[in-house]
């Protein structure tokens, strides 16, 4: 009895058939923020709303990104321009997301069929003593029938997107080291004035103590302790004058420039921002750069599990291929030989030794690491954000206790003056409170430069973008 014979049309159209339908197991789903903090913090009751607030009663700030302009400063915007363009690690983050895009790139080619084509040559005493020549051209392709390619382009998906964050994470802290840097230079350089006001007015003093002992109004210790305050002071204006160009280099190293110290154009801090508003959601937390990173992570580790345990089924390869052959030594039939084929291949691991075993356990302890990684990163996350809070409202009222005491001492010292005036003090009085004005108005600016920096940590621990 006849019985037709499927032709190779046929052949690859069951084929590609049965792959389509295989094909539709589904991968591993992605677990997102909450399930993650819930599987890596079983035991941590994690509020919907940061604990810790600004101080009410005032005019508060709807948290939100590009916090860099909220400050407005003009020379700090163009700084960070140009260190976000000339900073060496500029180039280094973007030689890491070009990475990540080669990883994403090499782990989805397994998905396409792979074309090889191999090719000889040669008289009857060639290479190869054979006398052939000829070609093969051949084409392979891996039915993904359980996932195992999808999953692994998943998981390269998500190592791209922990790479990408941290990227993000480095360029946001670039930035406000930028910013810290700018203020702290600015600071230091009316610091450095002050303590040079400082050691003149202590050698001023010195020098009237001499005098007076020189008519027998003062005494030897009079003058060697005046002596002690002058050198005392004229050391703390040579410290308040390298810290001020070291921090004028930092700033130049971050934006890209040669050290050279120069000052900036302005010493003016801007005005710290209004507080942010209180019962800021904990939710904000998965804008941070760590926190997608490790999130991603933890979904990379667990895809790679996926695919080990994967790899104890079968791969199941359709194959086609082309040849030509000839010989100048054996006779061929017909003469030169040409062929075309498909096929399917399917190879199955039934022993290795445990060495598939091994691969998932140890991938499946990754996946565990890199939960309680996870778990580390939200609760050191929280903290930032607890602490920032507190941190900003502690030193935003310092400041103004700082300014209420240089205001104060502002006073003291024009009330001294006016009492010089009248013949009731003499100048050693006027330097003395030169002195502590300017000593109070260091305490002050160095309070402006640390309450920014903790509004600075406030956004960086919110995380957002800066500009």
């Amino acid at each position: 009895m006849y019985k037709p014979r499927m032709n190779v049309v046929h052949q690859v159209a069951l084929y590609l058939l049965g792959a389509m339908i295989l094909s539709a197991c589904s991968i591993s789903p992605l677990k997102n923020h909450q399930e993650l903090v819930d599987q890596s913090l079983p035991n941590a009751s994690v509020p919907k709303q940061f604990q810790a607030a600004n101080s009410g009663g005032q005019d508060s700030l709807k948290i939100d990104d590009a916090w860099l302009k909220q400050f407005n400063d003009p020379e700090l915007n163009a700084l960070v321009t140009e260190a976000l363009k000339n900073n060496p690690s500029i180039r280094v983050i973007a030689a890491r997301r070009t990475q990540s895009e080669a990883l994403i790139n090499a782990a989805g080619g397994s998905q396409y069929p792979g074309i090889n084509a191999i090719g000889n040559t040669g008289s009857k005493v060639g290479s190869s003593g054979t006398g052939l020549t000829g070609f093969y051209i051949g084409a392979n392709w891996e039915l993904d029938l359980w996932g195992r390619v999808r999953t692994s382009i998943a998981g390269a998906e998500q190592n791209s997107r922990a790479i990408n964050a941290d990227q993000d994470a480095a360029r946001l802290s670039l930035i406000a080291t930028v910013a810290k840097s700018v203020w702290l230079a600015r600071s230091l350089q009316e610091q450095a004035q002050l303590a040079k006001e400082n050691a003149d007015a202590a050698q001023k003093i010195a020098d009237l103590t001499q005098v007076r002992e020189n008519i027998g109004a003062s005494s030897i210790n009079d003058v060697a302790s005046a002596k002690i305050n002058a050198s005392q002071a004229q050391e703390l204006a040579l410290n308040a004058s390298l810290a001020r160009d070291q921090s004028l280099r930092a700033v130049e190293t971050l934006v890209g420039r040669y050290p050279k110290a120069e000052p900036l154009k302005t010493t003016r801090l801007p005005a710290l921002p209004k507080p942010i508003e209180p019962g800021l959601p904990a939710d904000l937390l998965e804008r941070r750069p760590d926190l997608i990173s490790a999130e991603a992570r933890v979904n990379s580790a667990f895809y790679l599990a996926d695919e080990k345990r994967l790899a104890r089924l079968p791969k199941i390869s359709l194959t086609a291929g082309y040849g030509y052959i000839n010989s100048d030594i054996f006779t061929l039939v017909n003469g030169a030989s040409t062929s075309f084929g498909v096929g399917a291949n399917v190879a199955l691991p039934l022993f290795q030794g445990g060495a598939i075993e091994a691969q998932i356990a140890y991938q499946n302890a990754e996946a565990q690491a890199a939960l309680a990684n996870y778990g580390k990163v939200v609760l050191a996350a929280f903290n930032d954000v607890e602490n920032a809070l507190n941190g900003e409202a502690t030193w935003r009222e310092r400041s103004i206790q700082l300014q209420t005491q240089l205001q104060q001492q502002n006073q003291l010292m024009q009330s001294t003056e006016s009492e010089f005036q009248i013949g009731r003090v003499d100048q050693r009085q006027i330097q003395q409170q030169r002195i502590k004005t300017n000593t109070t108005d260091i305490s002050w600016r160095q309070g402006q430069v640390d309450a920014l920096a903790q509004r600075v940590n406030l956004y960086l621990a919110l995380g957002g973008s800066a500009d």
